[in-house]
């Protein structure tokens, strides 16, 4: 799908974010959420970085803030706690906090609104991907999936609505490839992610006269220094699943996308209020066939999906 920007864009802080400009970003403290917590702080956002790990939290916000993070890190408040008057207004707040608890995200927002009194853009990043087969799939696994790509999204959005509305703010959330396409090899993480993807089109059609726009970027595998590693256990104690399985995407020829690019398309989508952005780009033509043509774009994600010794 193309980065849609159809309608014109009101004046607001996404634009040209005003210095009380506040984003939040769930699943900060590694990886995409930790580029995506980056590339905003460069845009002049104030920045709420959420996470479960303490000790991996305040070594995101330090790293969000230029400091050495063993040598200075930046130590997290807990949602169940005040805001915290002593706290110095620098433009970052990291939070520690269960996304999947709705008390506990609510009592996040209402720190938030004590702290800084706004929210202008909340990125959903927390998921969790998954290797397996659909025989294999079992209901508690796929409600963990459900709860970590579909339920932490929607109790975060809920939450707070009430702020985005105020400054008709942006919701973000971080698909996947797999919210496009149902690839081999990855268990129930294709179904959580497309749950997702319908979930946004609802929000973002429901919230839509209420001022909040909600978009929905879906990359492809993204580097990470586990890469086709993360899983092989996984993979070897299924006995069914291929050795490729164990790689990026379940085997899908894609290379990884830097996490830097996929945050750079999270701050085009709060720009221009887009509605859907796939990375890498080349891909959109696959997911197009796909939706038109479901023989030919199974053919072709079989191929995509095919280990060389496959095509031979």
């Amino acid at each position: 799908m193309p980065d849609f920007a159809t309608e014109p864009q009101p004046a607001s802080s996404h634009r040209v974010p005003e210095a009380a400009a506040v984003a939040m970003v769930s699943g900060a403290t590694a990886g995409l959420g930790l580029a995506i917590c980056r590339a905003l702080r460069r845009q002049g956002y104030r920045l709420v970085i959420v996470g479960r790990d303490s000790d991996r939290l305040a070594t995101a916000a330090a790293a969000v803030y230029g400091r050495d993070p063993a040598a200075d890190p930046v130590q997290p408040t807990a949602p169940i706690q005040p805001a915290g008057d002593d706290l110095p207004d620098d433009g970052v707040l990291p939070i520690a906090c269960d996304v999947t608890d709705a008390a506990a995200v609510q009592r996040l927002v209402e720190q938030v609104q004590r702290r800084w009194g706004r929210l202008d853009v909340l990125v959903n990043v927390v998921g969790q991907s998954d290797r397996g087969l659909v025989t294999e799939l079992k209901a508690d696994r796929v409600q963990q999936l459900i709860n970590a790509n579909l339920v932490t999204a929607l109790l975060c959005a809920q939450a707070c609505l009430p702020l985005l509305e105020r400054s008709g703010g942006v919701v973000v959330n971080i698909g996947s490839l797999a919210a496009k396409v149902g690839a081999r090899y990855l268990g129930g993480y294709p179904l959580a992610k497309h749950a997702l993807a319908g979930l946004t089109q609802q929000m973002r059609l429901e919230w839509k006269p209420r001022g909040v726009h909600v978009g929905l970027v879906s990359p492809g595998p993204i580097q990470r220094p586990d890469a086709g590693q993360r899983y092989a256990q996984q993979v070897q104690q299924s006995g069914d699943l291929p050795a490729q399985a164990a790689r990026p995407g379940g085997g899908t020829r894609v290379k990884g996308l830097p996490p830097e690019r996929v945050a750079a398309a999270v701050v085009r989508m709060i720009r221009r209020r887009s509605a859907d952005i796939i990375l890498p780009w080349h891909l959109r033509p696959l997911v197009a066939i796909g939706h038109a043509w479901p023989g030919l774009g199974d053919w072709l994600l079989l191929k995509f999906t095919s280990s060389k010794s496959d095509d031979t």
